[in-house]
């Protein structure tokens, strides 16, 4: 499968010593990470299916949304359709709000997620750059004139990984 984000892309925003084979190797990487961690890139177009926990007001999705196809909601047994105007989707945020009662205790989600292209590319740009620069010292200081302390680098890997996804990672 080929990168997401090309080599081009990637050099006019950062600037790095390492040749393009050594590069793309970590842009790879870096994408098949996030992509077991998140799921694949969404286009816009192509429709998925999510089951969630019901029992409230309000679904929360874990992408943006382009629209809802179907929805089925279920308490106990099988999963029953639930008819549009029973339902309020709040496309920016990833909510479908339930008018009148609450959902089940599980709601299967037919939804076109929005293309998040553009924003899986400027994640993984701070990704492949938070790798680049990644050493394994934690914390170094030199004669009280130089201190270094790095960054918690796993938790700076969920906060750019939560700016793609609402649910957690």
């Amino acid at each position: 499968m080929a990168s997401l984000l090309t080599l081009a892309e990637f050099r006019a925003v950062v600037t790095t010593g390492m040749d393009n084979t050594d590069l793309q190797a970590v842009i790879d990487r870096e994408e098949a990470i996030m992509t077991s961690r998140i799921g694949a890139p969404n286009d816009g177009v192509a429709s998925i299916t999510t089951v969630v926990r019901g029992s409230a007001t309000n679904l929360y999705l874990p992408h943006r949304l382009v629209s809802v196809v179907s929805v089925e909601d279920r308490d106990t047994g099988a999963y029953s359709p639930v008819a549009s105007n029973l339902y309020e989707v709040w496309e920016d945020g990833g909510r479908i709000e339930r008018l009148y009662v609450r959902w089940g205790a599980r709601v299967r989600v037919l939804y076109v997620p929005a293309d998040d292209r553009p924003q899986r590319k400027a994640a993984t740009i701070e990704l492949v750059r938070g790798a680049i620069e990644r050493t394994a010292m934690v914390r170094e200081s030199v004669a009280q004139e130089y201190s270094y302390e790095a960054p918690d680098w796993e938790r700076e890997r969920t906060r750019i990984y939560r700016t793609l996804v609402f649910m957690g990672v």
